[in-house]
């Protein structure tokens, strides 16, 4: 099989030249795509290029998705490896993962489960909530849902269509092959600390992630489900409101002028929680009955 190496980078003019060097040995051709980079990536990339190096550009930053999917685009590869351009995943794993795809899977994780305390804890609890949800949506235990190193067959990626733009990719990405009945292996790896300047802002990252998740658990969520989990989701509001309103006036005044409140509260947020129980195993079986269905037609 060949294998090319995609790796997407954004001013990542440190770690990029080592990541390039490192992974020579390993796989049959590199794609760099320089995402709009304003550092100088993209000039320290043209040196590298050659018949096993090629270097691709956007004018403008368009996104990490953007960029892999420009890679896969020019890649000529049977088998697909992404990687980070900071450094943080060691190339030594690559044979281990095509050794998968050759057994006969069609995505391998590298599962980031070495060296955690290298992981950055804004991104290890973001890693957390979304393998939590990878592993709800697809009925599989996922570990590392996240995780930026991952090889996988080329047409199995032409198949899955991914629709997302942002963070939510690798996981859209899991989750998806896992509901087509595509084979996944996770394996251990290591994960370094990266090179260069960390690009995370707490703040804008974190409500990043929220839209991330949102999405994620909204496209992937059945429609049955979804009528019964949004007004529960009303009611537990409306509940929230209530129960604010009795609190603000025992406090402030002694007395609750709208005596029904704290029981119209508890009867609201009772009902939420029971619509939203109700929700969660619907769409738990409407998912298993998906993935029947779906390997049968794959």
């Amino acid at each position: 099989m060949r294998v090319s190496l995609v790796v997407p980078a954004f001013n990542e003019v440190k770690g990029l030249p080592l990541v390039i060097a490192e992974y020579l040995e390993w796989v049959d051709e590199i794609i760099v795509v320089d995402d709009g980079s304003n550092d100088g990536t993209y000039e320290v990339a043209k040196r590298f290029a050659g018949e096993k190096v090629k270097i691709f550009r956007h004018d403008i930053n368009r996104g990490k998705v953007a960029a892999l999917r420009t890679g896969v685009k020019h890649a000529s590869g049977d088998v697909i490896v992404f990687t980070d351009a900071d450094y943080t995943y060691p190339a030594r794993y690559v044979p281990e993962l095509v050794r998968e795809i050759e057994k006969g899977a069609d995505l391998v994780l590298g599962a980031r489960l070495q060296n955690r305390t290298n992981i950055p804890a804004f991104n290890r609890l973001g890693n957390n909530i979304f393998s939590f949800l990878a592993t709800y949506i697809s009925c599989m235990n996922i570990q590392d849902s996240q995780t930026g190193m991952r090889a996988f067959k080329r047409e199995m990626f032409e198949k899955l269509d991914v629709n997302a733009k942002g963070l939510e990719f690798e996981t859209k990405m899991t989750v998806r092959a896992a509901k087509l009945g595509y084979k996944i292996i996770e394996i251990p790896i290591e994960y370094r600390p990266r090179v260069g300047r960390s690009k995370l802002n707490p703040i804008k990252d974190g409500a990043r992630m929220m839209v991330a998740l949102i999405s994620v658990a909204y496209t992937e969520t059945s429609l049955l489900s979804k009528m019964i989990l949004v007004p529960s989701l009303i009611f537990i509001l409306i509940g929230l409101y209530t129960g604010s309103v009795s609190i603000y006036e025992k406090l402030y005044s002694g007395v609750i002028y709208h005596e029904f409140y704290p029981l119209l509260t508890a009867f609201l947020i009772l009902v939420g929680v029971q619509l939203i129980s109700l929700g969660l195993i619907v769409d738990y079986l409407t998912k298993k009955l998906d993935r029947i269905e779906e390997r049968l037609v794959k």
